[in-house]
């Protein structure tokens, strides 16, 4: 009885940190600061793989910032756009978050698939819906 009610404590205080942590960046959105998104990222260098980083999004625009060292050496590509949006396949499921909602983009160095939380993903789609400089 006591590991159920521990367990339901870890529980309830991981979810009060994500929540915090969500509508903390929300308000740092708003006031137009710049944020970081977790997210896992495909791009097509690295050959089907999925890296682990994070989306800094801000008035400048919006960069990868790599979680390893697998990631470090890429960058997000110019002239990326959203062209889908959908759930992870049973594969990709295994390998990323099931709950995610992944962001399929297009660029001249082929298909860029950015998987972000539910709770997360209207800050990386306007950031990709903002018009940028060319």
């Amino acid at each position: 009885m006591i590991d159920v009610l521990a367990a339901l404590a870890g529980g309830a205080l991981v979810t009060w940190l994500i929540r915090r942590k969500v509508r903390q960046r929300a308000e740092d959105a708003e006031r137009g600061d710049e944020i970081g998104v977790p997210c896992m990222v495909r791009h097509p260098a690295r050959e089907g793989r999925w890296l682990r980083g994070r989306m800094l999004i801000g008035p400048a625009g919006m960069t990868w910032e790599p979680g390893s060292r697998a990631g470090a050496a890429l960058s997000l590509p110019a002239g990326l756009r959203r062209v889908g949006l959908r759930v992870p396949t049973v594969r990709e499921a295994i390998t990323i978050n099931g709950g995610s909602r992944i962001v399929e983009c297009a660029s001249p160095e082929g298909t860029v698939l950015i998987a972000v939380m539910p709770y997360e993903l209207e800050h990386v789609l306007k950031a990709l819906d903002a018009p940028r400089p060319e």
